[in-house]
């Protein structure tokens, strides 16, 4: 049992699924690529077109749970907002009525103009977002490694994307510590922010505590040494296929935009 799980170390590691055991650059060209693809093409119909492959695709991965939730957040924020911004804001183009709400008249044009603009910033934001629900960034940073970045910009890198996360669990941890001590934490935005304040300088004392439990760890792993580092987890490096695929996803955004410009200046 011993020696399978040390003999487990030395295989490349894998998910199981075939777009998570991907290379991570290969994953972030990829959905680059179609998200940039979006905003060249500036048309909701695709737009969320390719926001509807988002949805279908994330389950497929397993991660549809994780990203609907964000994504639709994204959605009322960006998409709700530009509409409506849209149809109070745009005055000059405007001659087709659509229908009115309590004498605010909508505009087919506003309407159409806010929806290209709401789909390709949620079609690139949801590329995005895909791409970092399915990639962890420890591995996203293995591939820069490898790429040539140094292992202290990758650290650096990597430790500012787990603090964010350490820091919010350890402010729900204190703030359940407060409600559970009799505290009120729950309210309008006077009694919340009247909880949220006494949090502030436990959770920076905390993340001083934690930066020195960190440089400990890394000195006595030999961090600072100036040599090549070794990886406790392999990745498959990035296969002939792989790179076959992230060159013609470019070609087709570059051909995508050429496309485009050149159908402006036609006109």
């Amino acid at each position: 049992m011993h020696v399978e799980f040390g003999n487990s170390f030395k295989k490349f590691y894998k998910t199981g699924n075939f777009w998570c055991d991907l290379y991570p650059t290969t994953k972030l060209i990829l959905c680059f690529t179609v998200a940039m693809s979006t905003i060249v093409m500036n048309n909701w119909i695709y737009g969320f077109s390719v926001c509807l492959f988002y949805f279908i695709f994330a389950f497929f991965t397993g991660h549809g749970k994780q990203f609907t939730k964000t994504f639709l957040i994204l959605f009322v924020i960006i998409g709700l907002f530009l509409v409506v911004i849209r149809q109070v804001g745009m005055r000059t183009g405007n001659v087709t009525p659509m229908f009115e709400i309590f004498g605010w008249i909508w505009y087919r044009e506003s309407f159409i103009t806010s929806l290209d603009v709401s789909s390709y910033m949620l079609g690139f934001a949801g590329g995005i977002l895909l791409f970092f629900d399915t990639t962890p960034m420890r591995d996203l940073m293995y591939a820069f490694e490898h790429m040539g970045v140094s292992h202290v910009t990758s650290f650096i890198m990597l430790s500012s994307m787990q603090n964010i996360i350490d820091l919010r669990k350890t402010s729900v941890a204190i703030l359940e510590s407060q409600k559970s001590r009799g505290i009120e934490t729950d309210g309008n935005i006077l009694v919340r922010s009247k909880a949220f304040f006494p949090t502030i300088s436990p959770l920076i004392l905390g993340a001083f505590s934690s930066t020195e439990e960190k440089s400990i760890a890394m000195d006595a792993r030999a961090f600072s040494v100036k040599r090549k580092h070794t990886f406790l987890r392999e990745l498959k490096p990035m296969s002939q296929i792989e790179k076959i695929l992230c060159l013609l996803f470019s070609l087709a955004l570059i051909s995508l935009t050429v496309w485009k410009i050149a159908a402006a200046l036609i006109k």
